[in-house]
């Protein structure tokens, strides 16, 4: 049996692997000008933090992370949604010939 979970891991491993792999792909896929913007408010922000004092900047780089680890979950899931619903419209559009 425990090998079975870790094949049932190491599928899972593999298809969130894709999955990240995939949303990063798209998101490199933007355009020029999108990634630009990006770019800038990196360097924004990294000199907004330059200048706040040691405890300041520890607690904002800290709700910076968490506020990214947030924005990472919710892209995952509206991908996830995104291919659900895709699949769900091919089945509905080719009726009898899918099953």
């Amino acid at each position: 049996m425990k090998e079975k979970e870790s094949d049932d891991m190491n599928v899972e491993d593999l298809l969130e692997q894709m999955i990240c792999e995939r949303i990063e792909t798209l998101l490199n896929g933007r355009s020029n000008e999108a990634i630009l913007e990006e770019r800038r408010l990196n360097v924004r922000m990294a000199d907004f933090f330059e200048q706040l004092d040691k405890e300041w900047k520890a607690d904002m780089e800290q709700s910076w992370t968490d506020w990214i680890i947030r924005s990472a979950e919710d892209n995952r899931y509206l991908y996830l949604a995104g291919v659900k619903d895709g699949v769900r419209i091919f089945k509905k559009i080719s009726g009898d010939w899918c099953e």
